[in-house]
């Protein structure tokens, strides 16, 4: 879809019957996120809040929140069919990241209409609810792209990492060193100066999918790649971050380098169902708001008693990309399917013994070993590697404990994982959190089941699920008599 922002998304989702807009006034303190909780259960529409309390004459007046929250909608992001199937998707998405679009750099746009800075600037005018009863405050980063520039290099990084309004001026943030912008923040921490932050509150639905993954690669030039037109960026007014010219509002500041300067971040509510705890971390001095007329925030609700969020149908379909294209990159043959969760599995044709070791060391190797995912199983093509039941008779039949379940002492995992203890969870100490690794290998074991004759010289014995041929067609042309 040509130059699309929020705006255009926003109608495109209206007039595909994706989309309600919420006329009745609402509270930002947890009313809101009560109605979003109940739409995701029922997959409903897309919502754009019109009627804020408190929000009635501030430069924000509207949330737009749930626009990717089912696979019709991420469907219409790529310009596809709604009724697209997942695994259609997945090769779409895979084939568009090959050739990603460089951004074009413009003097100024509508995100420039209004400027704030210094004194000025409050981020109270923004209607960013409370999400969850025990956040301590308004979650203001939940779904924006948190954009910094490497100072080597030059090159602008999107990130998807939570944010809470501290004060007028002030955002606390949860920053892990080993994610983009905690190499970038190092390096300006050696240099002794301020990092210079921008985040990005309504866009094309594009970038936030591409931040939210770990990708390799600008995301500026992926997102250009998923919608097909290059992104139009125009640079910041206190630093060189550029951010899309079109975007609906835009937060600028600096990160201190001092860790004298932390303040309290947390707790939140997370996509874990559960509460994040509450640590000093780096604190975001914003010194400029840009933003449109009559400008639209953006945010999300995580951590439902679900598991359902806005998130899941895209970043997670995100995630897969990103994993198959690791393996590829790896040159591993015989990847046939992926996906990720509690449980993220890959199924394979078996081409050698240690084949899904492989995968799991290549896949830890890589930006994904950073994400709360920490269970990979490794199945055949015989697997539907969707279906819980079919992954669950695949581990019964294939699987030897005290051979086929490896533990990774990976030493890296996510900060969100409650899993973990309380003192392995502190980011700023270690880097990310303490955390290992488990692969199941639910494949045949070449070593303990070579080829057999009485079984057709295959590995494993023949499955037992069907009659003889004639004998399914007999029962198929008798069932009526059978009375049932």
């Amino acid at each position: 879809m040509a130059s699309r922002d929020l705006r255009t998304w926003i109608a495109r989702l209206e007039s595909e019957g994706e989309l309600k807009r919420v006329k009745a006034k609402v509270d930002w303190d947890d009313e809101i996120s009560q109605i979003i909780r109940k739409v995701y259960v029922q997959n409903g529409p897309a919502l754009l809040f019109e009627n804020i309390k408190d929000h009635e004459k501030t430069l924000s007046r509207r949330l737009f929140t749930n626009g990717l929250g089912t696979q019709s909608r991420v469907n219409l992001m790529l310009n596809l069919p709604k009724d697209t199937s997942p695994t259609d998707v997945i090769h779409t998405i895979r084939d568009r990241m090959k050739r990603p679009l460089k951004p074009v750099k413009v003097k100024t746009g509508p995100v420039k209409e209004n400027i704030v800075r210094g004194k000025n600037v409050d981020l109270f005018q923004l209607p960013v609810p409370k999400w969850h009863p025990l956040d301590n405050g308004r979650y203001i980063n939940t779904f924006n792209a948190t954009v910094t520039k490497d100072p080597d290099t030059g090159q602008n990084n999107a990130g998807v990492y939570r944010g809470t309004i501290l004060s007028k001026n002030k955002i606390g943030v949860l920053l892990m060193p080993m994610k983009d912008w905690g190499i970038t923040y190092r390096k300006y921490q050696e240099m002794g100066k301020p990092m210079p932050v921008a985040f990005v509150y309504g866009w094309d639905p594009t970038l936030i999918v591409v931040a939210g993954s770990p990708v390799i690669g600008p995301e500026y030039d992926l997102a250009g790649a998923l919608r097909q037109e290059p992104v139009e960026l125009v640079k910041c007014e206190t630093s060189d971050i550029e951010v899309p010219a079109s975007a609906e509002i835009v937060v600028e500041g600096f990160m201190s380098p001092d860790p004298s300067t932390y303040e309290i971040e947390g707790p939140f509510g997370e996509g874990s169902g559960f509460y994040g705890e509450a640590r000093k971390r780096p604190v975001v001095e914003v010194s400029c708001i840009t933003y449109r007329n009559d400008a639209i925030y953006r945010g999300s609700l995580v951590g439902t008693k679900e598991g359902i969020t806005e998130i899941r149908a895209s970043v997670s379909t995100m995630m897969v990309v990103v994993n198959w294209n690791t393996l590829e990159a790896h040159e591993i043959p015989g990847v046939l399917d992926v996906t990720t969760g509690p449980i993220s599995a890959v199924k394979i044709h078996k081409t050698y013994q240690g084949q899904p070791r492989q995968i799991a060391a290549a896949l830890w190797g890589s930006k994904f070993a950073g994400h709360p995912f920490n269970i990979l199983m490794v199945v055949e093509e015989d697997v539907d590697i969707h279906d819980p039941a079919a992954l669950l008779r695949a581990m019964h039949s294939k699987v030897d404990f005290n051979r086929d379940l490896v533990v990774y002492p990976l030493y890296m995992g996510s900060p969100i994982d409650v899993s973990l203890p309380y003192d392995n969870r502190d980011e700023l100490k270690y880097g990310a959190a303490i955390a290992n690794k488990l692969l199941i290998d639910a494949t045949t074991d070449w070593e303990l089941h070579p080829p057999r004759e009485e079984w057709g010289n295959q590995r494993f014995p023949p499955d037992c699920y069907y009659s003889r041929p004639e004998t399914e067609e007999l029962v198929e042309k008798r069932w009526k008599e059978y009375g049932l």
